[in-house]
């Protein structure tokens, strides 16, 4: 048995013998969040989940951390103002993984448009964006062309350029329930919850099966918490529930990935489209695009782009921008489902305009509910929930210690960047090369590059490739990752921004985690075909229609 395999048992052993004072199943952005929380409190805590950590909604989203600037229209201002406010402080508590990005909103209509969204605009500094980012100003027709030159002139008015924050979001979840391993509390994945554990009508734990062994056993709790997303009160899911006990309205998000150089354009850009925006959202040598918002009833697993949703975005990218983009220009595409909590009663109306509110549920045996929000809101979510989940008076001496508390890795900007300059220097390496580094693992890069040196695997792996070997390494001993998935998908994100989805290096790859976990050459083989049929269902372009 490895050194990670044989550090795993000793966790689930752990897992199983003692009694924890919170349990969450779920382990997204929401679900690590509570984790941390509870940590945060002084609490014992462990998490358990199917798969990886965001694997679902909190790994397949815009990669924004954003106040909502279309929520306004909604005249959902305390919403705005309440995500306004948790941008600012996640800038500050992982500056690594979140930072401003500028956005180009371009203006066309008739002559009251420019007003209208300057006003929209001013309300959202007003609500706190100005706070970080500074102002939105006026671009004039020229200036907007000369910032994207492939806009289309025709009833363009200008533009406005604001800030909001963009993220890795697989990334940061991974590093808010790392934070909470680090404060004592136990995350562990590919650990199912397969159903509850009730005690004189009183939820105590739930049954789990851990997924690499396939045994089963029982995970005793004070408390529960169900943090599993779409998959929350279905009757395949881990606590199934009554019609009203925790509703969830699933809808899709779509998302196109397109080579930078592709689209010509020095900020990111935010294009309104009926109804909505569609936002182009920078990524190191890569365009994100999207998102659709469909109602979704299927199967909520590893959901898959679909036709028509490509050939919407297309549509509408193409509306404002003279580039004609087609299909053979995308890298690729992904897939979320929004967990929205549906309001009782049925599900009239659009997606579009139903609600980004969270909310919180306690079942009658004390199971604890969350759905909805926003993934930008997750602290306030967390802290929320475990103040349901704990009671009032042990919320009020044990309050949540989260609005100060920073992530693994984190370290003002001018440090960050300082030290990425350190590295390169020290290693001859790229200086963006570094930089890609350090904005993955922040103040922890300078325990990657000694690992990588120590194991002689500092090197990229590929010319074309930012990420190093010893970046596989490092997930597995320390990043939780255990099949090639989790490395590639969530970990370094080469699934989504390889057209081959990331085959040319899978080899290399697979040789690394082999050495890490055990793997013998059927092993090996197995996961490199797994992986492959896996990746290239939930990351290829979908075929046009006939």
């Amino acid at each position: 048995m490895t050194a990670v395999l044989a550090e795993r048992r000793r966790d689930l052993e752990l897992l199983a013998s003692e009694r924890w004072d919170l349990l969450v199943v779920g382990g997204g952005i929401t679900g690590s969040g509570i984790l941390l929380d509870a940590a945060s409190r002084g609490l014992r805590a462990a998490l358990v989940e199917r798969d990886d950590y965001a694997v679902g909604t909190s790994g397949r989203s815009s990669r924004l951390i954003h106040g909502g600037l279309r929520y306004l229209e909604q005249f959902r201002i305390s919403l705005v103002r309440e995500a306004l406010a948790e941008r600012r402080r996640l800038l500050r508590l992982a500056p690594h993984l979140v930072r401003l990005e500028p956005f180009l909103f371009p203006i066309y209509g008739g002559p009251l448009t420019r007003p209208f969204f300057d006003a929209g605009l001013t309300l959202y500094d007003l609500l706190g964006a100005a706070s970080d980012g500074g102002r939105h100003r006026h671009l004039s027709i020229d200036e907007a062309l000369d910032s994207t030159p492939v806009l289309r002139r025709e009833r363009l008015r200008g533009a406005f350029v604001y800030h909001d924050g963009q993220e890795d979001d697989a990334r940061y979840t991974l590093a808010v329930a790392r934070t909470a391993r680090d404060r004592g509390a136990l995350p562990l994945t590919k650990v199912v919850a397969t159903r509850p554990i009730e005690r004189d009508g009183r939820i105590a734990g739930a049954t789990v099966r851990d997924e690499l062994t396939r045994i089963e056993f029982d995970v005793l709790a004070e408390r529960v918490v169900d943090a599993t997303g779409v998959w929350s009160g279905r009757a395949d899911g881990p606590f199934p529930g009554a019609a009203d006990a925790a509703r969830i309205r699933p809808s899709r998000g779509t998302h196109l990935v397109v080579a930078r150089d592709r689209i010509p354009s020095a900020h990111g850009l935010t294009l309104r489209i009926p109804g909505r925006v569609c936002f182009l959202v920078p990524w190191p040598d890569r365009w994100v695009i999207g998102t659709t918002d469909l109602d979704d009833d299927g199967p909520p697993d590893r959901p898959t782009p679909s036709t028509g949703e490509v050939d919407e975005i297309l549509r509408n990218v193409n509306a404002t921008l003279d580039i004609d983009l087609t299909r053979s220009d995308l890298v690729g595409a992904y897939t979320g489902l929004r967990p929205l909590a549906a309001d009782p009663g049925g599900r009239p109306g659009s997606t579009v305009k139903a609600s980004r509110e969270h909310r919180i549920r306690t079942d009658p045996n004390g199971l604890v509910r969350i759905g909805g929000g926003k993934y930008t809101t997750y602290r306030v979510m967390a802290a929320q929930t475990v103040d349901a989940a704990i009671g009032t008076d042990l919320a009020r001496s044990r309050p949540s210690a989260t609005e100060e508390l920073t992530l693994l890795g984190a370290a003002p900007r001018v440090e960050l960047d300082a030290l990425a300059a350190r590295l390169a220097t020290e290693t001859g390496m790229d200086p963006v090369g570094m930089r890609r580094l350090v904005d993955r693992h922040g103040t922890e890069a300078t325990d990657v590059v000694a690992l990588g040196r120590e194991l002689d695997l500092l090197r990229q792996l590929a010319p074309d490739i930012s990420q190093l070997e010893v970046e596989v390494v490092r997930a597995v001993r320390s990043e939780g990752a255990l099949t090639l998935d989790d490395v590639l998908s969530r970990r370094t994100r080469l699934a989504q921004e390889r057209a081959d989805r990331g085959a040319s290096i899978l080899p290399r790859v697979a040789d690394l985690m082999a050495a890490e976990l055990g793997w013998s050459d059927d092993d090996r083989a197995a996961a490199t075909a797994d992986y492959l049929t896996a990746a290239h269902r939930e990351y290829d372009v979908p075929a046009p229609a006939r």
